[in-house]
């Protein structure tokens, strides 16, 4: 089996791969794997899915891939992309260290414990799933939401990404490398006129795109207010022009964003 697996590239497997690999029934696969784990040569990760230990970790006994990794192998092929907190993670444009992992998907699931990190899936109809690219993780090829995405992933649940203040951080730390025509053409694809009222503020807040830009935005924005941070209560002053609770003030994002 591990000698299958190295030809394969492969660390992270579950029990039917195993079981491929040797050519036995699952149910002794199972158990065969259930004695490989016993003896530190395996990882258990979650049930049914475990981590090879490398053999140049000589005496070692434990031993996991990294988390988007397990992610990566734990969706069994299914469709999916790394997001939010953990798509600005890999961008290198987070500020704060997250300890969770964030995982867009087109089936509704429940959160998981993967090797001991929390895995939260946020659930993407067909439409909305798009904006992902294939990154090279230290030898490992996951989904991630591109820049734009992930930014406009951050202006509908920034909660998932350490909050509206670690957002608007992460259009900033971006400027260089934003398209803004692909970050408007994602937003008004998510059909929902919160996310370009928060990005227009963002955007114009600071001076990361042309007043024709602003000015294409705000156009198609119908009258109503919401609230610039969702999760926060409507509370504080407001914008007009982008139809907003401004219950993170233009202030306190510009003082963060200097720091």
């Amino acid at each position: 089996m591990f000698a299958g697996l190295h030809d394969r590239g492969q660390t992270v497997f579950d029990t039917k791969t195993a079981a491929t690999i040797m050519d036995v029934p699952r149910e002794r696969a199972a158990v065969l794997l259930h004695d490989a784990a016993k003896r530190g040569l395996v990882t258990p990760i979650r049930r049914g899915l475990y981590n090879l230990v490398p053999f140049e970790l000589g005496s070692e006994t434990f031993h996991l891939a990294s988390r988007y990794q397990l992610v990566h192998e734990s969706m069994a092929g299914a469709r999916y992309y790394l997001s939010h907190g953990s798509a600005m993670d890999i961008h290198q444009l987070a500020t704060q260290p997250s300890f969770d992992v964030y995982v867009t998907s087109l089936t509704r699931r429940h959160e998981m414990n993967l090797g001991g990190t929390n895995v939260h899936y946020v659930y993407s109809s067909a439409d909305r799933f798009f904006g992902m690219q294939k990154i090279d993780l230290g030898g490992q090829w996951v989904q991630v939401s591109d820049v734009e995405r992930t930014l406009i992933d951050g202006l509908t649940l920034p909660a998932y990404c350490g909050g509206m203040v670690e957002v608007a951080k992460a259009f900033v730390m971006a400027r260089n490398q934003l398209d803004i025509p692909r970050l408007t053409d994602y937003g008004r694809r998510m059909k929902k006129w919160a996310i370009m009222r928060r990005l227009g503020f963002i955007l114009e807040l600071f001076e990361l795109a042309s007043h024709q830009q602003l000015d294409e935005i705000r156009a198609a924005l119908p009258t109503g207010y919401v609230k610039l941070d969702p999760d926060l209560p409507s509370e504080g002053g407001s914008s007009g022009k982008w139809g907003l609770k401004l219950n993170v003030s233009a202030e306190e994002l510009i003082s963060a964003v200097s720091h």
